[in-house]
């Protein structure tokens, strides 16, 4: 496999214990609406343009509304040499677990 597969549950432990940096794949509109506390937000089609300054070095944890295009995404850069990782179930999954997002 070439990404990680992140469960909500575990995002802040990762985070913590592998300094991974979290990124919202979101649109603009829909972080300001609410994102995960600490998120950095580089929406889906402007990801390739960080990638440079995200870095190959640290984890990064991808999220998007319900899971499917961050797994996308993980998988693509994954295979171009990131340690990346996707939080199944995306956004919604994640404000369940925590109501302050």
């Amino acid at each position: 496999m070439t990404f990680e597969v992140v469960y909500p549950k575990d995002i802040e432990k990762i985070r913590v214990e592998r300094r991974a940096i979290l990124v919202d794949i979101r649109s603009r509109d829909a972080y300001r609406r609410g994102h995960w506390e600490g998120a950095i937000n580089y929406p889906e089609d402007e990801v390739e343009d960080y990638t440079s300054v995200l870095g190959r070095k640290r984890m990064i944890i991808l999220y998007c509304q319900h899971g499917g295009s961050s797994m996308q995404l993980a998988r693509n850069l994954g295979k171009n040499g990131y340690i990346v990782g996707t939080v199944v179930g995306g956004y919604d999954a994640m404000k369940k677990i925590d109501s302050r997002h």
